[in-house]
């Protein structure tokens, strides 16, 4: 009962407000990373006027393999991301991790992972590995740094980020992206639960002086180190019935350990083919030649890059005492190890054109009409535990971005397998309609047939193949729209997802392919009210699966109410009170072994309104943040935790986390 009043009390103060307050942007079901903030009531291009009026100094990023869009690069201000350190609450709907920031995640939500030839079958990082096509470049005209450092609770868990970028010369430009996560702590986690995430993205931009020819490399090397519990065998208790603090705890392994690595090097280039460009003479630091607008732009580009991936568990206790939980894996009694090293040398060749929109005008530029066509090569070399393999795949690529009418964009994209993963296809296409003064409508539609990962098909324990599988394709289709409607002040979607020949990971850690088509069916809606200062921003959803072997909780939601304005005529503030739950449900457990999320029967996560409460400043180009997390841990039993994950709870002290962001400009 008193979770059931906790909840409604929350909920119920959204009656007493009557207007609106920006949400994270339109379409739900994607991931906004705080670039693309609207109001349900306001247009796209209000929306970017007042964002650059709000945050302007000067600095545009982009990405190597779509240097047609540019975005300004707006980190100044208090958005919903300052004081949401965690990686897992960083997105429009949260993924569910083992208990601490940096480990193991994956969506609460479901959403569709896009395929494109030979994969390992690893997804658990996600959140925190970069790979080069996610490191951006940076167009500015003075240097600039941006830091930030978040102390998560002990001396020995934090998170650093660092961007720098500087123009060096005519037409060269070097940027940094570093960010270190660790989780260290032997008073506030769990027994054999650290970790330690670090990646670092170098960036080198080489513009010509006539403007015809631009080449970028780039540098990322992911690490990342941990401790592997298992999760916990039990909930040690006082005499009292509370728990005992994080290091008591009984978990089920104490000596598993894992380490995985992604190294890349990427080099792409482009030469434009047609002379129809003109000096700029607004910035010497900037691109000494722009396309003329409205000119048609004929390039041809190349890249090639080099891929290596190492990955290893081993725990090396005596296995009669942990023989109960690895049960079938347990192939040496004198330990268990997994290796996995994958290299893979791509190259892609595209030929493109677009109508250039001249120099960026307000918050964002997206070339007119871009038609691309490339061909992809990929070299694989695999190492296992008794064996060595490689293969090739061949991929043509094709991509067509058009505005039909002023009132529509299209965006469509095709991808077809022509050798090693011949017969593999995915074709994609997205829609925005806007409808004046009703709002607008967003769309997505995915069709993907892809082949079964490595880890899907076979699996090796300390030199001994587990299984060794003869899966189907899987065929999958994903179906998504959204709608912001301005006269109801209320954004609303649905998503439907069709999964052919879907392949799992059961109750006992082995993979299994379903006979049956598995079909996910979502529901949102976001609304958001404000009553002078104060704020009260919504978001629910509802999904259901058809079938068992798919478990998701059946609604999940997320709520914030506080106070955002002026303090002292220069302090700007938000002070309030972030809720989110889900539905009780038999949640997946994580596997360290074999680095996935598989089913389990024994343990329900229950219904849980975790609640923190946060206060975030800002003056000028610095902001901090103070946050008390769980707090709902004084209400609620102090022996009942936070799951998200089955086995892996929260730790159950020292919520209280503090940061800070700074931007310099040189």
């Amino acid at each position: 009962m008193l979770k059931l009043l906790t909840t409604l009390l929350f909920l119920s103060s959204a009656a007493i407000l009557m207007a609106q307050f920006p949400t994270q942007g339109p379409g739900g079901f994607g991931t906004n990373n705080g670039l693309n903030v609207q109001r349900p009531g306001q247009t796209a291009q209000d929306s970017i006027q007042e964002e650059v009026k709000r945050d302007t100094f000067g600095v545009y990023r982009f990405f190597a393999k779509n240097p047609f869009q540019e975005k300004i690069f707006a980190d100044t201000l208090l958005n919903d991301y300052l004081y949401q350190h965690d990686p897992a609450r960083q997105r429009q709907w949260d993924y569910m991790h083992l208990g601490i920031s940096g480990s193991a995640a994956q969506p609460i939500v479901y959403q569709p992972t896009l395929r494109r030839g030979f994969h390992l079958g690893w997804h658990q990082y996600d959140l925190y590995l970069k790979s080069a096509d996610d490191i951006p470049f940076y167009r500015h005209e003075s240097a600039f740094t941006n830091v930030g450092y978040n102390q998560l609770g002990d001396q020995n868990n934090s998170f650093f980020t660092l961007q720098f970028s500087r123009n060096f010369g005519k037409g060269f430009n070097a940027s940094i992206d570093y960010q270190r996560l660790s989780q260290r702590g032997t008073t506030t986690l769990f027994t054999q639960q650290s970790l330690r995430n670090t990646t670092l993205g170098l960036n080198f931009w080489f513009k010509g002086q006539s403007g015809r020819y631009n080449a970028y490399l780039t540098l990322v090397n992911n690490k990342l180190e941990r401790q592997e519990n298992g999760g916990l065998v039990s909930e040690t208790l006082t005499l009292e019935g509370n728990l005992a603090t994080p290091a008591q705890a009984e978990v089920f392994s104490e000596s598993g350990r894992s380490r995985y690595q992604h190294e890349e090097a990427q080099f792409t280039q482009y030469f434009q083919l047609n002379r129809l460009s003109k000096r700029d003479t607004s910035s010497q630091d900037s691109l000494p030649l722009v396309a003329v607008a409205g000119k048609q732009i004929y390039q041809v580009a190349h890249s090639v890059s080099f891929q290596k991936i190492f990955s290893r568990y081993n725990d090396n206790e005596d296995l009669t005492l942990l023989g109960t939980y690895y049960r079938n894996f347990n192939t040496d009694p004198r330990g268990i190890r997994n290796f996995v090293g994958h290299q893979k040398i791509e190259n892609q060749f595209r030929l493109l054109t677009y109508r250039s929109q001249g120099p960026l005008v307000g918050r964002v530029r997206q070339e007119g009409g871009l038609l691309e066509l490339g061909l992809v090569h990929a070299y694989h070399r695999i190492e296992l535990e008794a064996k060595d393999s490689s293969l090739n795949e061949v991929f043509a690529t094709g991509r067509w971005d058009l505005q039909p009418i002023p009132l529509l964009d299209l965006h469509l994209n095709a991808k077809l397998g022509l050798l090693g993963n011949i017969g593999d296809y995915q074709a994609s296409g997205a829609i925005d309609f806007k409808l004046g003064k009703l709002g607008h409508l967003t769309g997505k539609a995915t069709n993907q047939l892809y082949s079964p990962s490595l880890i899907q098909r076979e699996f090796w324990v300390t030199q001994t193949r587990v299984w060794n599988n003869d899966f189907k394709k899987t065929l999958e289709t994903n179906l998504e729209a959204a709608l912001n409607i301005e006269r109801f002040q209320v954004e609303v979607g649905a998503a439907y997802h069709l999964i052919n020949n879907l392949i799992y990971f059961d109750t006992t850690g082995y993979t299994r392919q379903s006979g049956k088509p598995v079909s996910i069916l979502q529901f949102f809606v976001k609304k958001n009210f404000v009553l002078w200062r104060i704020h009260l921003d919504n978001q629910v959803i509802l999904q259901k699966s058809s079938e068992d072997i798919v478990r998701l909780p059946q609604y999940f939601g997320k709520h914030s109410l506080y106070f955002e304005g002026k303090m002292f005529k220069v302090l700007n503030a938000r002070i309030g009170v972030d809720v989110r739950y889900q539905a009780a449900y038999r949640a997946d457990y994580y596997m360290p072994l074999i680095g996935q999320f598989q089913l389990q029967d024994k343990r329900m996560v229950d219904f849980y309104p975790a609640a923190d409460v946060f206060a975030a400043f800002q003056i000028t180009k610095f902001r901090a943040f103070f946050k008390l997390e769980n707090i709902t841990r004084f209400i609620y039993p102090q022996n009942q935790l936070f799951y998200q994950t089955s086995y892996y709870p929260m730790p159950p002290s020292s919520g209280f986390r503090l940061g800070i962001r700074w931007l310099f400009l040189d």
